[in-house]
């Protein structure tokens, strides 16, 4: 027999994600999810402070004619949000989208990952009831992979909101509670920071400006704020990728004041690394937390029972949970997580193995101007590696 044409594979490939398709989009709108498609240009400045490191590395921006700084969408959870609001400035009412489009990142020297892919996804706005929303929404990430065809996967959780209350019953720094949260998403850069808060020997924020920081922490803020800006305004610095002049002094000064803080006390710091340390099943991890908590006399009570019962939740939804393990140093890639995170992987296909994923997401209407936090939770499935996962890898 002879081989099929690439000219013909393509097409096969083409229809299999259409076919695909159909089906996790009739799963998405049995649940009550509206289909709909973001504009694929939208602000950079949206994306370079909301996203994580990873994908702000990786976007693709340019300036338009008009002079405003644009990107492709590299996912579609922001485009998402910013079509809610646009729809609802208030944020008053709950609403379910759900969408199959493309997003745009850069990938180096991978040709296996296409730099323009398919992201199919559902996010449900407004729901207060959180554990409840969490679970529904894993349930139909699974179903709609099972839909369409994939029955061998896992699946990976964590809860970046447990992280949130462990740094905020800890004794610290308020400075150093601001900076650990944002590099939870980074674990290695994580454990470098935490090193060095724990020295803070000067090093915090080393390379270029490190005199101009030092002379800074010095001054007191108003003090701080006059010298910055005579220097801002003699070097005549233009805006940075999408952040303003007022933006970038407030993160130099916020690094000044860091630079005044007390080191990060060591038992602290363990206590950090025995909290990141702990994985497993989600049943044995619930009881291996209320142990660490109690004998490090911590208050994040609250905070496992919602845990305990998502978990419960998940199971009457039809949840695998055997399939399920907790990371508690897991909290995906994109920085306005801020609870419950999970990813379905299929370990064959190798760095290319993560399927879908997920999380909560409850300031990110607020930091996109809603006048209120709205909760919020989301999917994402990544349609061509489920397709390929579907077929078996080859």
């Amino acid at each position: 027999m002879p081989s099929a044409s690439p000219r013909n594979a393509d097409a096969d490939r083409l229809q299999a994600l259409e076919t695909q398709a159909s089906a996790i989009q009739d799963v998405f709108r049995h649940s009550g999810y509206q289909f709909i498609d973001p504009p694929i240009l939208q602000p950079a400045d949206v994306f370079l402070n909301l996203s994580g490191e990873d994908i702000r590395h990786r976007m693709y921006v340019f300036t338009d004619p008009g002079g405003d700084e644009v990107c492709l969408r590299p996912d579609l959870t922001i485009p998402t949000c910013r079509l809610y609001l646009a729809q609802d400035a208030k944020a008053t009412r709950s609403a379910k989208y759900c969408y199959n489009g493309r997003a745009f990142r850069y990938q180096p020297g991978d040709p296996t990952r296409p730099r323009e892919f398919r992201q199919a996804g559902a996010e449900w706005i407004g729901s207060r009831k959180r554990e409840q929303a969490d679970a529904k929404i894993i349930a139909l990430t699974i179903e709609a992979c099972h839909r369409a065809g994939l029955n061998d996967y896992q699946i990976k959780m964590g809860d970046v909101g447990l992280f949130f209350d462990l740094i905020g019953a800890l004794p610290m720094a308020e400075q150093w509670r601001r900076r650990l949260k944002r590099y939870i998403w980074q674990p290695a850069a994580f454990h470098e920071l935490l090193d060095r808060l724990v020295k803070n020997d000067g090093t915090l924020h080393r390379g270029p400006g490190t005199g101009l920081l030092n002379a800074l922490s010095k001054l007191d803020e108003e003090e701080a704020r006059a010298a910055l800006g005579d220097v801002l305004d003699l070097a005549q610095i233009a805006p940075v990728g999408g952040r303003s002049i007022e933006e970038i002094a407030d993160r130099l000064l916020a690094q000044a004041s860091e630079a005044r803080a007390d080191a990060l006390p060591r038992d602290t710091a363990k206590l950090i690394n025995d909290y990141l340390a702990i994985s497993g099943s989600p049943k044995r991890v619930v009881m291996r937390m209320r142990n660490f908590a109690k004998k490090a006399q911590l208050k994040i009570g609250g905070g496992l029972d919602r845990f305990e019962h998502r978990l419960d939740l998940m199971a009457d939804f039809g949840v695998p949970i055997n399939r399920m393990t907790f990371d508690a140093e897991f909290g995906r890639n994109m920085e306005y997580y801020t609870g419950f995170v999970f990813e379905l992987t299929v370990p064959a296909l190798g760095d290319n193995g993560q399927i879908a994923g997920g999380g909560r997401y409850d300031t990110l209407l607020h930091d996109l101007g809603a006048p209120k936090e709205v909760p919020a939770v989301g999917c994402m499935i990544r349609t061509e590696r489920l397709a390929l996962a579907v077929k078996g890898g080859t």
